[in-house]
């Protein structure tokens, strides 16, 4: 790959760094490999990044920022559940199968995280705590992981609100929308990364979606 030398500092180290995350992942990857990719000075990255893990949650929140916007659009167009659900789904799975590689690192490395987990209070607000000791987790790996899964949330947050209000409008069985949604979410999310390369390309990833909310809705897909 040959970034355009003519391209601000700024955008080649970004598009180097995606090359290079996607390639390598996030451990394997190396300041060093993206500072030749871009053809830039080692400084010009701590100007812009600071470091590789500040270099890598910009690449994905910028990325994030258009796919959350373009989720919430998508669903305020329909109007129904299952249309919703199937706009919804449409577009996740569209980002998701494009980004695999670069999703599955929040997923499967900056999430990946034995000694942390995620707790709820009753107005859904999320905080970091130790699986066993405090000790054992620094502010700062908290404030990380925190970080990450705030750019999953906002993606999740849109799919729990449909669900909730399915059930208030008795669409859905009344239960725990959260639980809910979270397999679903999940669920979907899992499928694409362990199967990425068994995706069937004569599908398209609007009949993807459909058969992901006729499972969901009907138990079946047809």
């Amino acid at each position: 790959m040959q970034i355009d030398a003519k391209l601000p500092k700024e955008k080649r180290i970004e598009i180097a760094a995606e090359e290079i995350f996607s390639k390598f992942g996030y451990e394997k990857a190396t300041l060093d490999g993206i500072i030749a990719l871009a053809d830039v000075g080692k400084g010009t990255v701590y100007k812009y990044f600071g470091n590789k893990e500040q270099l890598f949650y910009k690449l994905v929140a910028v990325k994030n920022v258009p796919f959350v916007e373009a989720l919430q659009a998508a669903v305020e167009k329909e109007k129904g559940l299952q249309a919703k659900l199937i706009a919804y789904f449409t577009v996740l799975v569209e980002f998701y199968h494009k980004n695999s590689a670069l999703w599955q690192i929040i997923y499967f490395e900056m999430l990946n995280n034995s000694y942390c987990r995620l707790i709820f209070d009753e107005d859904d607000n999320p905080t970091v705590v130790s699986r066993y000791s405090e000790d054992l987790v620094s502010e700062e790996t908290k404030e990380r992981y925190l970080r990450y899964h705030q750019l999953i949330i906002s993606e999740f947050d849109i799919l729990k609100k449909l669900i909730v209000d399915g059930m208030a409008n008795q669409e859905l069985k009344s239960g725990n929308a959260r639980v809910s949604a979270s397999h679903l979410f999940f669920g979907v999310a899992m499928g694409i990364f362990h199967h990425i390369h068994q995706v069937e390309t004569t599908i398209s990833y609007e009949e993807m979606a459909k058969i992901i909310v006729d499972r969901f809705l009907n138990g079946e897909a047809m």
